[in-house]
């Protein structure tokens, strides 16, 4: 049943974003819209009651676990300084504890959804920083835990012990460089903190993650004209 339930929100998300780019090939005269590849780095960690409580002898035994962030996103603009993004990612998260010889690793994979409205600090140009905040809803896809003890390796599918979906906050910058004809790279630093407990039989323990990443956007649909209306946003 919970395999089911996966299968319907993962086609859900996928749905979503190819109705998203139809809509965006019909953009109004107002609109500028971008899109492209994304790739990058997660530096992850689990937080919350529960974890504090299993490392309170040792609170430097949670490290943090290094992942990939990857997939497309899109990117509008507008000349009121104001727009908003969509990814599409696959993203590892996780963390590992280290105490008296033992380490366990935890990696989960998800398929993560990053909604994040903009604010541009420049309303034009070869250079257009924005920052943002957002909502950042996940579906599980897998889980693996790495026991290590005294130098023997043990893998165990741990999926079921996740929750199928994860709800963060986001917020962070963007550093967007012209390079071409309506043609940008992208340099992305965010913060993300989950908000809901990600472990069936725990009560609080949650995903916090940091996000390096790169992208490369090209421009898609009408560009502004002379007299192209705004959003109404002041």
């Amino acid at each position: 049943m919970q395999n089911v339930h996966l299968q319907k929100s993962t086609f859900t998300l996928l749905f979503f974003a190819l109705v998203l780019a139809q809509q965006v090939s019909y953009g109004q005269s107002r609109q500028r819209w971008s899109f492209g590849p994304r790739v990058g780095v997660n530096l992850t960690n689990f937080v919350g009651n529960d974890i504090k409580n299993a490392t309170q002898n040792n609170p430097n035994a949670n490290k943090m676990l290094a992942g990939l962030s990857a997939g497309v996103g899109f990117l509008y603009s507008d000349i009121s300084r104001f727009g908003f993004g969509v990814d599409l990612l696959y993203s590892q998260r996780g963390n590992k504890i280290e105490t008296s010889g033992v380490s366990n690793l935890t990696r989960i994979n998800y398929l993560e959804l990053p909604l994040t409205a903009r604010y541009f600090l420049t309303a034009g140009g070869k250079f257009r920083p924005n920052i943002y905040l957002g909502a950042v809803p996940a579906l599980r896809l897998n889980a693996v835990s790495k026991l290590n003890l005294g130098g023997s390796e043990s893998k165990i599918d741990v999926t079921d012990s996740y929750r199928s979906a994860d709800l963060g906050l986001t917020g962070g910058i963007q550093l967007n460089f012209s390079t071409g004809d309506r043609q940008h790279f992208t340099i992305d630093a965010r913060y993300t903190q989950g908000i809901t407990n990600i472990v069936t039989n725990s009560t609080d323990i949650r995903n916090q993650m940091i996000t390096l990443g790169l992208g490369y956007n090209f421009g898609i649909g009408r560009e502004y004209q002379p007299g192209d209306r705004k959003l109404p946003i002041r």
